[in-house]
């Protein structure tokens, strides 16, 4: 399945809001350097789901496909 996300790094807490089935909006404090907020976003996104994620595109924007694997 994918989905698109809409990061918003350096925020004042690590959230994440569902906006539609397939559309997520991501808060998080890390900084959008050294991909820091790529991998809290994931961190976020993997203990929403329950199973892995993967960064498909968009990794240096703010807007970004992710893919959940299947159990």
């Amino acid at each position: 399945m994918l989905i698109k996300v809409k990061v918003f790094p350096e925020s004042r807490e690590d959230r994440l809001d569902v906006k539609g089935s397939d559309k997520y909006e991501v808060f998080v404090r890390a900084r959008a350097e050294n991909n820091h907020a790529n991998i809290e976003t994931i961190h976020l996104l993997t203990n929403h789901f329950g199973r892995g994620v993967k960064l498909i595109s968009g990794g240096a924007k703010q807007n970004k496909i992710f893919e959940v694997f299947e159990r």
